[in-house]
């Protein structure tokens, strides 16, 4: 469908992969799947995921549709699964739980990939998945070659798709679930030795899954049923969202009592002994509802702050402690940003305490250094100098400062070596009679302390954009600071 030629930007100096569209095309159709190419590619141009290649451009040049992309290092991940023997069950539950969580980001824009498969997923040497090839996969399903397969991969393809009915990302999970058995297996759950295309799709319509631990009885017995819901016929037997499916496969592939919480805790539904007296019961309820939230909005609010400790754990795992390391800038006040800083020792805390009979979330936290080897240098007059230094007091971090005296001996001027070595931190606490997330973060973005608050319904978008205002780039989550007469 597409030839992939690596090539450099010369403008940005850097690498970049570049996608052509086949002109091996039927001509009738060649200028609507050529449209459509570059509108969906440019749809999926708008994801920003560490799970999902950026797209740098997308356009035509003369009669060839085309897409600029982000040049992956690594190999695809049906070259890792060819290359070695069969991969251990924590690296393929934490590949399998990042994909998810980049078609959870992408589903959220109403994007549906529609080709999920091994040689769409690329897996750099530091275990990074990300997710290719969005543009093509959105190509009309109803294009088929002389030979009759479908555009793209029938062994991945949903029930829906074989049925040619509207799909939505419920069709990508269904496709990654068929990834994961591949994995564990060896072979996708419907293929058999000289299947023709059109029975494997009847197949896939029609017949169960046999369960995983029949052929790899080593592995967590839950699993069959996380499957099971992936591979479900009816989409809405299956998990609605990827996210669902990534933090299973997290929840499965953890050590022993490090997720003292479920992830789908539901409230409790005991009821109280069936001999109280009713006069009685509407009394604790009505006394439990002046004193506390409601069960099930605790409980939800609680998965939030769950979900935000596993994406931020995600984000040390990824970014802080990535070799080489990232580097962020901090903005300064008069000196702009202050030299970029290598990011590292992070880390990621979770508390809980209770509310009423359920052990929620309390608060999550995240930790790591910034540090440089070059020092900021500033002149500035004595009444920004004493601003500056306010500032740089506030943030704990280290500088010398001198007078700079004119012709006449008078000091009108103070000169600045700043180190760039501090702590940042950002502690999550939910505030669960409010129904809100407070945070409070320090260094974070900006130099010193900010904070802010979210409404529950509101955390699973805003954190997205965390890590954007950790980075010091634009975004939307930096509107939500509070105004300093409220810090």
């Amino acid at each position: 469908m597409g030839t992939v030629y690596r090539a450099l930007d010369s403008v940005l100096e850097r690498t970049v992969a570049i996608k052509m569209l086949n002109r091996g095309l039927p001509d009738a159709e060649l200028p609507e799947i050529q449209a459509r190419f570059v509108r969906e590619a440019k749809s999926a141009g708008r994801l920003n995921h560490p799970n999902i290649v950026t797209i740098y451009d997308v356009g035509m040049v003369g009669e060839v549709a085309y897409i600029a992309m982000e040049y992956l290092e690594g190999q695809s991940l049906q070259q890792l699964m060819k290359s070695r023997a069969a991969l251990p069950f924590e690296k393929v539950a934490d590949i399998v739980a990042q994909v998810a969580e980049g078609l959870d980001y992408a589903g959220r824009f109403g994007i549906v990939h529609r080709d999920i498969k091994p040689a769409n997923i690329m897996v750099s040497p530091a275990g990074l998945a990300t997710i290719t090839d969005f543009g093509v996969a959105r190509l009309p399903s109803s294009s088929m070659t002389d030979a009759g397969t479908l555009l793209g991969s029938p062994k991945y393809v949903a029930p829906e798709q074989v049925r040619e009915e509207p799909v939505d990302p419920r069709a990508d999970i269904f496709s990654l679930g068929v990834v994961l058995y591949e994995m564990l297996v060896g072979k996708t759950p419907f293929e058999e030795p000289g299947l023709d295309v059109l029975s494997l799709l009847d197949r896939i319509v029609e017949q169960p899954v046999a369960p995983v631990t029949r052929q790899r009885p080593e592995i967590p017995a839950a699993l069959d049923a996380i499957l099971e819901r992936a591979l479900a016929k009816d989409p809405a037997q299956r998990f609605q969202r990827a996210g669902e499916l990534a933090r299973r496969l997290r929840q499965l592939s953890l050590p022993a009592g490090s997720a003292p919480l479920d992830f789908d805790a539901e409230p409790s539904g005991e009821i109280p002994d069936a001999q109280a007296s009713l006069s009685k019961l509407l009394a604790d309820l009505a006394a439990f509802s002046r004193r506390e939230p409601s069960l099930e909005a605790a409980n939800e609010l609680s998965m939030r702050l769950r979900k935000a400790f596993h994406y931020l754990e995600e984000l040390v795992r990824r970014v802080i402690h990535a070799n080489p390391p990232f580097t962020v800038k901090l903005d300064v006040i008069y000196l702009g940003a202050l030299p970029a800083a290598d990011m590292s020792n992070g880390h990621v805390a979770c508390a809980t305490r209770k509310v009423g009979d359920a052990e929620v979330v309390d608060c999550v936290k995240l930790t790591y250094r910034m540090k440089s080897s070059r020092k900021a240098r500033i002149v500035l007059n004595r009444s920004k100098a004493g601003v500056l230094k306010r500032h740089l007091d506030l943030a704990k971090i280290k500088f010398d400062s001198r007078e700079v005296t004119d012709d006449a001996g008078a000091v009108r001027l103070e000169a600045f070596l700043i180190e760039v070595d501090l702590a940042a931190s950002a502690t999550l606490r939910g505030n669960y009679e409010r129904q809100t997330v407070e945070i409070a973060c320090e260094n974070v973005g900006v130099l010193g302390p900010a904070n802010y608050r979210l409404d529950a319904a509101d955390v699973d978008d805003a954190i997205w954009e965390f890590g954007q205002l950790l980075f010091g780039q634009p975004s939307r989550f930096a509107g939500l600071r509070l105004p300093a007469a409220v810090e």
